[in-house]
């Protein structure tokens, strides 16, 4: 089986390749060289999609390939940002509604899966990822933002300390992907979480930091990380269908987790 794999950020093509037999372009666009004589397993996330035209056009091209009978079966990288706010941990089946540009732009790509699985039968796995979090990944994203700060500076800047998340370790997320991508689908949409199941709120994140540091650091409030847009107060995980249905479960904890991507930060500021 080949695998394309497009439309993601640098860490997620590592954390999604292992024991792939894949090549990748940047943008998946219209060139029909993108999909060679043999069917492909297309593997795309929603990176750099700057507006809904851009949306749009990714959804034209997974839809002229699908009826050209060019793509085998489509892996998508999905978002949290795709359910209505809530106060406990979502399932697949809870209600949609997003409130923000990334929930929409998901979305808008999982109905076009939806809908050409019921046009073509072209099976899709949907994937909804939480705070996947490690080393490779760079700011904004929370805790390389929060150990950077502590690293560079010994202080760290954040919004809205109460928000509540779920960070599942890059390993994990890697395993949970690979038993996805790999396992047999017989021509479903198959909807799955992507978490570790645990709530922790950012002060708790931050408290967790300054113990895996060693140190104390000043925190510091800052109007400017607060969102334009629309921030989930809450964003949990119920990963109770891909235990069932896969057998996956997070084997490494937050503790661990944050000491493993302190150590390659580390390494990567020559402290």
């Amino acid at each position: 089986m080949k695998y394309l794999l497009s439309n993601m950020e640098s860490w997620l093509y590592s954390a999604v390749s292992k024991n792939l037999d894949y090549f990748k372009i940047e943008h998946l666009a219209a060139p029909e060289s993108c999909f060679e004589d043999e069917q492909v397993h297309v593997i795309i996330g929603f990176h750099n999609m700057r507006n809904l035209t851009e949306i749009g056009q990714l959804c034209d091209v997974l839809r002229f390939f699908a009826k050209a009978k060019r793509i085998k079966r489509v892996t998508f990288l999905s978002s949290y940002g795709v359910y209505e706010p809530a106060k406990t941990p979502y399932k697949e089946t809870s209600p949609l509604s997003p409130k923000n540009f990334v929930g929409l732009s998901a979305m808008m790509i999982e109905q076009t899966l939806l809908y050409l699985n019921g046009l073509t039968g072209l099976p899709a796995d949907i994937i909804r990822m939480f705070n996947v979090y490690g080393p490779g990944q760079n700011a904004p994203y929370v805790v390389p933002l929060v150990l950077s700060q502590i690293v560079q500076h010994g202080r760290v800047f954040v919004g809205d300390s109460a928000k509540v998340r779920d960070f599942l370790y890059m390993t994990d997320f890697t395993d949970l992907s690979c038993r996805i991508i790999t396992s047999e689908n017989t021509g479903e949409v198959r909807i799955y979480n992507a978490g570790a199941g645990e709530a922790t709120a950012i002060r708790e994140l931050l408290n967790k930091s300054q113990e895996i540091t060693a140190g104390k650091c000043d925190i510091i409030f800052d109007a400017t990380r607060l969102k334009s847009e629309y921030d989930y107060d809450y964003a949990v995980a119920d990963i109770t269908r891909i235990k069932k249905e896969l057998g996956w479960e997070p084997k490494v904890s937050l503790e661990e987790g944050l000491a493993l991507t302190y150590q390659w930060i580390l390494g990567r500021s020559g402290k």
